[in-house]
C-alpha cells in the first residue's frame, strides 16, 4: 500500500513539473508573437524558489496498472524574422487614403476660411482662434493615436494639425490684418519648428512632407492679390532654412528637392506676374541670392550647382537694361559657384557656375547695349575663370580632370566669339590683335605648366591643350587681321615654329598640329593663291607675290620636313612631298604666264607642255644631285621617281601633241638630262651602293 503511495506521489511530482514547462514554453512563445505584432512585450519567466532542486526530465509511468504518457514536445527552433511588407491594399488603404484624406482636409479648411470671410458668419478673430484651437487639438489627437500604437494613422493628423496652424496664421496676417507682419512671421517660425521637432520625434518623413507642402501652399491658398514681396521670400527663405535642417538631422535628402521646387514655382510665379518692375528689382534680386546662399549648407549639392545656374539667368532677365548692376551681380553668381565647388568638393558646381555666366551674358547680349561695356563684362568673365584654370592646375597642381580641362578650352572659345560678335561691325581692326592675345595668354600659361610638368612630372595635357590653343588663335588671328597671299605666308611660318618645337621638345603632338596648319596652307594655295593673278600681263616672271608665297610655304614644308624626320615619320614625309609638290605647282604657274605673254595662242600649248617636261626633268636631276651630295636618299629616290613621270609624260603625251620643233627641242633637252643622272649614278654608283649598306647594318 505504502509502495502504491509513493508511486502516485512521484507521478503527481512529475505532472506538476511537466505543467511548468509548459507554460514556460507558453510564455516564450506568446512574447515572440508579440515581438512579431510589434507590441514590445517583454516575455515573462516564472520565479524559482532559491534552492529548489532542477526539473527533472519527462518521463512515463504507470498508475494502477494504468499507462499515462506524459511528455513534453520539444521547442523547435524557430529564428526570429523580420515582419512581412504591407500587401498592396493595406498599403492604398492605411498610407495612401491616410495621407490624401489629410490634403484634403486642409484644403477643405482653407476652404472654410475663404467661405466664411465672403459670407461674414464669424468675426476675423473668432475664425483664426478656432483655427488655431482646432489645429492644437488635431496634434493632441494624433498623439494620443501615436501612443496607441497607430503610427502611420497619427502621421496624417500630425500633418493635418500643422497644416491648419499654418492656416489660421496666415490668414490672421494677410487675409484679415489681425497681426503685424513681424508678429506672424515669429509664429511660423514657431509653427515651423514645432512641425520639425514633431517629425523628428515621430521619426516620420510623412509628418515632415505633409508639414513641408503645407507650409507653401498657405500664402497659395490664401492670397488676397496684394503684393507682399519682401514677407514672402522672407517666408520662403525661413522655410528653406528649415527644410535643410530636417533633412539633415532627419536623413530625408527628399525634403530638399521638394523645398527647392516649391521655391522656384512659387518665385517664378511672382517674377513672371511682378517682378520685372523697376520698383520690385530690389526684392527680385537679392530673393534668388539669398535662395542660392542658403543652398550652402544643402546635403544634396546637386541643388546648390541648379539654384546657381537659374539665378544666375534670372539675374540677366531683371537687369537686362542694366550694364554695370548687372556684370557686377554675374561675376558674384559665378565666383560664389566657383568657391562652393572648392570649398564642398562638388565639381559640378564648377560646371554650373560656367554655363551660369555665359548663358546670362547671351541672354543679355540680345538686348541693344554699349558693345564696348559689354566687351568688357565679358573679358571680365573671361579673366575669372582663367584664374580659376590658374588656380587650379598651377598653384594647386590638382589633377586635370576632364571638367577642368573643358573650361580651361572652352572659356577661351567662348569669350572670343562673344567679343567677336560685338565688335565685328565698329572695330574690327581689334578682333586680330584681340585672337593674338588670347593666344599669348595660353601660351604663357602653356609655359609655366611645362616648368611645372618639368619639375614634378606631373600630367602634360593641360599643357599641350594650352598650346593647341595658343596654336589655334594664332591661326584664327592671321586671316582676320591679314589678306591676300599673307595669310598663306604667315600660317606656313607659324607651322614652320611648331615643327621646331616638336623637334626641340620631343612633342609628336606638336608635329602633328603642325601638319594640320599645313593642311590649311594646301588648301589656301589651291583655293585662293592659285588663282591671285589671273592677268599674265599684271605681273614679271618669279618676282611677284604669288610665286613669293608658293615658295616661302615649299620651304617651310621642306624645313619642317628636316625637323621632324626624327619625330613623327609620316609628318617628315608628308611635309617633305608637299614641300616639293607645291614648288613645283608654283613653278608651273610661272610657266604657264610666262607662255601666255611670250607665245602666239597656237604655240602656246607646245611652250607650255616642253618647259613643264624641262622643268620636271631639272628639278629631278637636282634632287639626285643633292641626294648624292647629302647621301639622302629621299631626295635620289624622289628625283629618279620624277624623271620616270617625265619619261612617261615624253612618251605619252608630248610626242602626240607638240610639234616638229618642239618635239626636236624636249627630246634632245630631256636626253640630255637623262645622260646626265645616269652619268652621275655611273661616277658614284659604289659610294651609293656603300651608303645602303651601312643604312640597312644601323637599322
Amino acid at each position: 500500500m505504502q509502495s502504491d503511495d509513493s508511486h502516485r506521489l512521484d507521478a503527481l511530482t512529475t505532472a506538476f513539473n511537466h505543467l511548468l514547462q509548459s507554460q514556460d514554453l507558453l510564455q516564450k512563445r506568446l512574447a515572440r508573437l508579440e515581438n512579431f505584432l510589434q507590441l514590445r512585450a517583454e516575455p515573462a519567466t516564472p520565479e524559482r524558489v532559491s534552492g529548489e532542486p532542477p526539473t527533472p526530465p519527462p518521463t512515463t509511468e504507470h498508475i494502477a496498472g494504468e499507462p499515462i504518457q506524459l511528455s513534453v514536445e520539444t521547442e523547435p527552433d524557430v529564428r526570429p524574422t523580420q515582419p512581412q511588407e504591407s500587401g498592396l491594399e493595406t498599403k492604398v488603404g492605411l498610407t495612401v487614403v491616410n495621407r490624401i484624406g489629410a490634403i484634403t482636409l486642409v484644403l477643405g479648411i482653407a476652404f472654410f476660411f475663404k467661405w466664411a470671410a465672403d459670407n461674414n458668419w464669424i468675426g476675423p478673430a473668432g475664425r483664426v482662434i478656432l483655427g488655431l484651437l482646432a489645429g492644437f487639438a488635431t496634434l493632441g489627437t494624433a498623439d494620443f493615436i501615436w501612443r496607441k500604437r497607430q503610427q502611420v494613422f497619427a502621421q496624417g493628423i500630425t500633418a493635418t494639425g500643422i497644416a491648419i496652424i499654418y492656416l489660421s496664421l496666415y490668414a490672421a496676417f494677410d487675409f484679415y490684418s489681425l497681426i503685424p507682419q513681424w508678429a506672424a512671421f515669429l509664429m511660423m517660425v514657431a509653427t515651423t519648428a514645432m512641425a520639425a521637432v514633431l517629425a523628428l520625434r515621430y521619426k516620420s518623413f510623412a509628418i515632415a512632407v505633409l508639414g513641408l507642402s503645407a507650409a507653401y501652399l498657405t500664402p497659395l491658398l490664401l492670397s488676397t492679390g496684394q503684393d507682399h514681396p519682401w514677407f514672402l521670400f522672407s517666408y520662403l527663405l525661413l522655410l528653406n532654412v528649415a527644410a535643410t535642417e530636417l533633412a539633415k538631422y532627419g536623413k530625408w535628402p527628399r525634403l530638399e528637392i521638394i523645398s527647392f521646387i516649391a521655391t522656384f514655382l512659387i518665385y517664378g510665379g511672382w517674377l513672371l506676374g511682378r517682378g520685372a518692375r523697376p520698383e520690385t528689382r530690389l526684392v527680385a534680386t537679392l530673393a534668388p541670392l539669398a535662395f542660392t546662399a542658403q543652398r550652402w549648407r544643402t546635403k544634396t549639392p546637386i541643388l546648390f550647382s541648379f539654384s546657381q545656374l537659374l539665378t544666375a539667368l534670372t539675374i540677366s532677365f531683371i537687369w537686362s537694361q542694366e550694364e554695370t548692376n548687372f556684370l557686377l551681380l554675374a561675376l558674384l553668381v559665378a565666383a560664389a559657384g566657383l568657391a562652393f565647388a572648392h570649398l564642398r568638393s562638388y565639381s559640378l558646381a564648377i560646371l554650373t557656375a560656367f554655363l551660369g555666366f555665359w548663358l546670362s551674358y547671351a541672354a543679355h547680349l540680345a538686348q541693344v547695349h554699349e558693345p564696348l561695356t559689354q566687351f568688357s563684362g565679358v573679358t571680365c568673365g573671361f579673366f575669372l575663370f582663367l584664374a580659376w584654370s590658374w588656380w587650379h592646375l598651377v598653384l594647386q597642381r590638382s589633377a586635370p580632370s576632364t571638367l577642368a580641362l573643358s573650361v580651361f578650352a572652352i572659356n577661351g572659345i567662348l569669350y572670343y566669339a562673344y567679343s567677336y560678335d560685338l565688335l565685328n561691325s565698329n572695330h574690327h581692326l581689334w578682333l586680330g590683335p584681340l585672337a593674338a592675345f588670347v593666344a599669348a595668354v595660353y601660351l604663357a600659361f602653356g609655359i609655366f605648366l611645362h616648368r611645372q610638368a618639368a619639375e614634378s612630372g606631373a600630367d602634360n595635357r593641360p599643357l599641350l591643350l594650352a598650346l593647341g590653343i595658343a596654336l589655334s588663335f594664332l591661326t584664327l588671328a592671321i586671316p582676320i587681321q591679314f589678306t591676300g597671299f599673307t595669310i598663306a605666308i604667315a600660317w606656313a611660318m607659324q607651322a614652320a615654329a611648331l615643327t621646331w618645337m616638336a623637334y626641340r621638345f620631343n612633342s609628336e603632338r606638336a608635329a602633328v598640329a603642325a601638319a594640320v596648319v599645313f593642311s590649311l596652307v594646301a588648301l589656301r594655295l589651291f583655293l585662293f593663291e592659285t588663282e591671285t593673278l589671273p592677268d599674265p600681263l599684271s605681273y614679271s616672271l618669279l618676282w611677284n607675290s604669288r610665286f613669293f608665297t608658293f615658295a616661302v610655304s615649299a620651304g617651310a614644308m621642306l624645313l619642317s620636313s628636316y625637323w621632324s624626320a626624327k619625330i613623327f615619320a609620316p609628318s617628315a614625309l608628308a611635309t617633305y612631298f608637299s614641300g616639293h609638290f607645291f614648288l613645283l605647282w608654283g613653278l608651273c604657274l610661272e610657266i604657264f604666264g610666262w607662255a601666255a605673254r611670250s607665245a602666239t595662242p597656237e604655240n602656246r600649248l607646245s611652250l607650255e607642255t616642253i618647259s613643264i617636261s624641262i622643268l620636271f626633268a631639272v628639278y629631278a636631276v637636282i634632287l639626285v644631285s643633292a641626294g648624292v651630295a647629302t647621301r639622302t636618299a629621299i631626295n635620289r629616290i624622289s628625283g629618279l621617281g620624277l624623271i620616270g613621270i617625265v619619261i612617261l609624260k615624253l612618251y605619252l603625251f608630248d610626242v602626240w601633241q607638240l610639234s616638229r620643233p618642239y618635239q626636236i627641242s624636249a627630246f634632245v633637252i630631256l636626253g640630255i638630262l637623262l645622260l646626265s643622272t645616269s652619268f652621275l649614278y655611273s661616277h658614284f654608283r659604289r659610294l651609293i651602293e656603300t651608303w645602303w649598306k651601312d643604312e640597312k647594318t644601323s637599322t
